[in-house]
């Protein structure tokens, strides 16, 4: 009985001993100076007092609105870039006529100096291995991306005092600002989206500003990781950033993930990567973003409205993604059966050139200008690729004949890796003209052009390089029926196409022989160019300098024997664009039409920012450009 009361005595003496050793040590942890280490929470006044001045200073919420003004900003530029286009619509509702022709006022000449400027290109390896826009879409990405500079680095102090008052506000507002880049990214993305409705801009167009949006986004995401990683390390090294990137909750781990996905995505969307593994590229693009996209929602946890933009961009992708399954896409269009696709006929050319005729029905809509996506499956079942229509839809006299006619989508597919090289494949594999015929799945059309050229321009130079000649193609021939008809401003129709090969110019030869019955050969004047060295005619001791003043004389449009027309000449080298351009111009509004590879269109976009200064003498009222892009 003695020993139990000795015992419970000992152990009230050591309970009430730690109460007290509990409550010093409380005590002393409360007013501990900042200075002290173990001054590392609120318990601690001065720590909770430097805390709450810091969140004062800059607090946390705040830095959410930097998403709003990121926000602000873009649907400012779609809201001008609208206004702009209804301006078009405005302008383009009358053609041009004869009496307003000659009259180079002031506005007209400052047109031409903006042309000046944006229409130029930086030519070489570098330029062109990351696909560098003109000039005019180049200041639009410098000057947006100063705008996030500004946004990101003007506010200080970039950093806490401590970790434990909160998140970097320089962390905290770029991570915001590249959560709402989200929705504009994927809506630059779609081939049925919104901005092209509002802004008539072409979703090929816009698929370069998505590529530099994206860069925008990884650059804010790298600058938004960096101080979550340099703050735990000025408060206690390796050790206290191990501690706060596995805490429970903590957004550093999360965030991981996908920030690598991003690098990943943007990486792969180098122009010069993109365009070596294309295939590859295709199938891991969409696959990698929507994994991105839940993983941001894992990462930004509800925080205040930062689901608001995830929520955006899911719904701006899955807006885009049926009405493109369900309307442009053929084979499950609400309007039609569907999975059927339509009948094609495979038509191998010479010079690895493969001809599609798709037959369609008579309520397919199209003009010239636009493209479709196709897919072979015989080749494969998920794999498409664009083409531009080398066609145009026939008119009816009346509307029963219009109920029982059948249209021809026509594309000219250029055999290089990939898909074109496995469509060519099939159609040497197989001898008769009956084992060609095949099942093609349409998805289009798409882009187009809003002015009528035939209604606005005197003159039009077509410029095609190899396989490009189908885009220019159907304006062509456009063209050539309105003139025919007396329905046209434009007088004459200059082409310049270049190709590797005397036997490509073979491709189109009926088109354009056509065209020439149409308008006359006055009025269509082609120039064709073969590039390839062991085809030229000229001496073997030419230099290039006399070449080049050759090229700078008036191009010839004698007939050729090796023509395919009886109009036009053929010359066996390779033209020189800043001389060629300017010898053929004759008329006051002039538009200059451009596809094929990034080099031929970056000189192009040179020679038409050049010769502005016809427009500056009087020369001229308009000199325009527009050149074809497929470099997504």
């Amino acid at each position: 009985m003695s020993t139990r009361l000795f015992l419970c005595s000992v152990t009230a003496g050591l309970t009430v001993a730690m109460d007290m050793g509990s409550g010093s040590s409380a005590s002393n942890i409360t007013n501990l100076p900042l200075s002290d280490p173990r001054c590392n929470s609120d318990t601690c006044l001065a720590f909770k007092a430097a805390h709450a001045a810091s969140q004062a200073q800059i607090s946390w919420a705040s830095q959410f609105l930097y998403g709003h003004y990121t926000t602000w900003y873009y649907l400012v530029a779609i809201f001008l870039a609208m206004l702009y286009y209804a301006f078009k619509l405005f302008r383009y509702r009358r053609p041009v006529s004869s009496s307003q022709a000659g009259r180079t006022g002031l506005p007209k000449k400052a047109v031409a100096l903006l042309r000046y400027i944006s229409y130029r290109r930086i030519r070489g390896r570098y330029a062109d291995a990351f696909g560098l826009p003109s000039f005019g879409l180049l200041f639009f990405v410098l000057f947006t991306s100063l705008y996030l500079l500004l946004l990101t680095f003007v506010q200080r102090p970039y950093y806490r005092g401590h970790r434990g008052y909160g998140s970097p506000p320089l962390a905290v507002r770029t991570g915001l600002m590249a959560t709402a880049l989200t929705p504009i990214i994927v809506a630059l993305a779609g081939k049925v989206n919104l901005i092209t409705i509002l802004t008539g801009i072409s979703h090929e167009k816009l698929n370069i500003l998505h590529r530099y949006t994206s860069y925008m986004c990884l650059f804010l995401s790298i600058v938004h990781t960096v101080p979550f990683i340099v703050a735990p390390l000025k408060d206690g090294g390796a050790k206290q950033l191990h501690k706060q990137y596995y805490k429970v909750g903590g957004m550093e781990y999360t965030g991981t993930p996908p920030l690598g996905i991003l690098v990943g995505i943007c990486v792969l969307s180098i122009p010069w990567i993109r365009n070596k593994s294309y295939s590859f590229f295709y199938r891991l693009h969409i696959p990698l973003y929507v994994v991105y996209l839940g993983l941001m929602f894992w990462h930004c946890a509800q925080e205040l409205d930062s689901w608001d933009y995830l929520w955006a961009t899911l719904a701006v992708y899955l807006t885009s993604a049926a009405a493109r399954a369900f309307y442009k896409w053929q084979t499950f269009n609400i309007f039609r059966p569907w999975v059927q696709g339509f009948p094609a006929q495979l038509t191998p050319l010479e010079g690895g050139m493969t001809r599609v005729d798709v037959t369609v029905p008579d309520d397919f809509k199209w003009k010239a200008g636009q493209h479709c996506w196709l897919r072979f499956p015989h080749l494969s079942l998920l794999h498409n690729h664009p083409f531009t229509i080398a066609s145009l839809p026939h008119g009816a006299s009346s509307q029963t004949e219009k109920s029982s006619r059948e249209e021809i989508l026509r594309f000219y597919v250029r055999t290089y890796r990939g898909l074109t090289k496995e469509l060519a494949a099939s159609t040497v594999r197989t001898d008769q003209a009956l084992d060609r015929q095949r099942t093609v799945h349409v998805d289009g059309p798409y882009g187009g052009l809003v002015m009528n050229l035939a209604q606005r321009h005197d003159q039009l130079i077509f410029v095609a390089g190899g396989g490009g000649i189908s885009a220019c193609l159907p304006f062509m021939l456009e063209t050539g029926m309105r003139m025919a008809k007396g329905a046209a401003f434009t007088k004459c129709i200059h082409l310049v196409w270049m190709v590797r090969e005397e036997c490509h110019l073979q491709w189109v030869r009926d088109d354009l022989t056509e065209l020439v019955k149409a308008v006359g050969d006055g009025a269509f004047v082609p120039h064709f160019f073969v590039t390839d060295a062991s085809s030229r005619r000229e001496s073997p001791n030419a230099t290039k300098t006399e070449l080049d003043k050759d090229l700078s004389k008036d191009i010839s449009v004698a007939a050729s024997p090796a023509s395919p027309l009886e109009v036009g000449s053929v010359r066996y080298e390779r033209p020189f664009l800043l001389d060629i351009l300017p010898s053929i111009l004759m008329g006051r509004r002039i538009m200059v039409f451009g596809c094929g590879p990034e080099s031929l269109k970056a000189d192009l976009a040179n020679a038409a920012a050049r010769v502005q200064s016809r427009v500056w003498c009087g020369d001229a009222d308009e000199i325009a450009l527009h050149t074809e892009t497929f470099g997504w």
